[in-house]
């Protein structure tokens, strides 16, 4: 099936959710299963399943499921449904004499002078400081990620490159375009591997048909990290290994700890699993893995993360699942970002850390392999698990 004939398939059982407008339940149940449907149609890279749940909440603003009319509610789903475009703008303060409208992968470098009149009056009230938007509490939002910015002062200060994308949802648009920035960047980054070019984690951004500039950023988290006395405890056993770690095992958690913070903090979305998957593999393989990693990977996992036989065999199959898709990402095969797995490959880092630490305090655990094949002392990750598998 094309892709546009996929698209008007789920338009059609999008309009047929106007009869169950006065049933929330059964509304929201069907949206759900709707955008569910979105991967297996292959429409996720146009469609952010998210969003569009989000939107059939309220498919027409300002008014309740029970008041909108069907020329409304129709009226908005298929505009919902077009395919648009958005232009994206990055000033890259590092950049020099290049020609102006030069081609750099995804998009063209540009010349301040050059940019569309609403993108230059938005640009330069962003330098000063100032943002509008018409709505007071998106104002508030946008100011307060202003201000966790380093914005240019002056907007002709290097040039800045335009990003094209299409697709139906924003948010597809809108990410593709951080990572079309990133992509075009990278060629000059190999180009002259001496410089250093960053990505502004901010665009500015025009709907070429209404002619309106706005702000749009990612990667800006609010979060918080209060002081926790029932934390100490941990911290203080981390400290040590950070600053001095007294084992094998214990620089092999140090090493996993890198994997976990570029994995939060470095990484793109979809390679994420990537660097939590390495982050266990490095505390948990050894030398005597070798040819059996994906084997091992699996059955050490689940012995350190369940305690039953049960939970065991139904940990080793997901463990199995991760690093399949770590490999896929690892050996260039295709691979989206799944939301699910990443999550689960990161919160077992954290166990297996925890984990770890507590056989290295309570069984004197040393290393990951015995150094002596033929000699066994005991004190190997190796080791403990092979008690746990032939203890019958």
């Amino acid at each position: 099936m094309r892709e546009a004939s996929k698209i008007e398939k789920l338009k059609k059982e999008c309009l047929k959710l106007f009869e169950l407008r006065n049933d929330f339940e059964k509304y929201e149940n069907e949206s759900i299963r709707i955008a569910e449907r979105i991967d297996n149609l292959k429409l996720a890279h146009t469609i952010d399943p998210s969003q569009l749940r989000f939107f059939l909440i309220q498919p027409v603003k300002g008014k309740k499921l029970s008041d909108i009319s069907r020329k409304q509610f129709y009226d908005s789903i298929k505009d919902y449904f077009k395919i648009k475009k958005t232009d994206y703008y990055f000033q890259l303060s590092e950049l020099r004499n290049f020609p102006n409208n030069y081609q750099l992968g995804h998009g063209v470098l540009l010349t301040f002078a050059s940019l569309p009149k609403p993108v230059k009056t938005f640009a330069k009230n962003l330098s000063n400081g100032k943002i509008i938007d018409n709505k007071s509490g998106r104002q508030k939002i946008l100011e307060m990620i202003v201000n966790k910015m380093v914005i240019p002062a002056d907007t002709n200060i290097g040039h800045w490159l335009k990003i094209p994308t299409s697709a139906i949802s924003y948010t597809i648009r809108m990410n593709n375009a951080f990572r079309f920035a990133e992509e075009s960047l990278d060629i000059l980054r190999i180009a002259t591997p001496t410089a250093r070019v960053h990505l502004p984690q901010y665009a500015i951004a025009i709907n070429p048909n209404e002619k309106k500039a706005f702000f749009t950023a990612i990667s800006i988290e609010f979060h918080k990290y209060f002081y926790h006395s029932r934390k100490q405890k941990l911290i203080d056993r981390l400290n040590n290994l950070c600053v001095k770690p007294s084992s094998k095992l214990e620089e092999r958690i140090k090493n996993a700890l890198h994997f976990y913070r570029i994995g939060d903090n470095h990484s793109p979305n979809y390679q994420k699993l990537f660097f939590y998957v390495a982050a266990i593999e490095n505390m948990i393989l050894g030398g005597n893995d070798r040819g059996v990693l994906r084997w091992k990977f699996s059955e050490k996992g689940a012995i350190l993360l369940a305690d039953n036989r049960k939970k065991r065999l139904d940990l080793a199959e997901e463990l199995k699942k991760l690093y399949d898709e770590r490999s896929n990402i690892a050996h260039g095969g295709k691979s989206d970002y799944n939301f699910v797995m990443t999550t689960s490959a990161r919160r077992y880092v954290y166990y297996v850390i925890m984990r770890i630490l507590n056989l290295i305090d309570t069984c004197g655990l040393q290393r990951v392999s015995p150094k002596n094949r033929k000699k066994k002392t005991g004190k190997s990750l190796d080791e403990y698990a092979d008690n746990i598998i032939y203890s019958g």
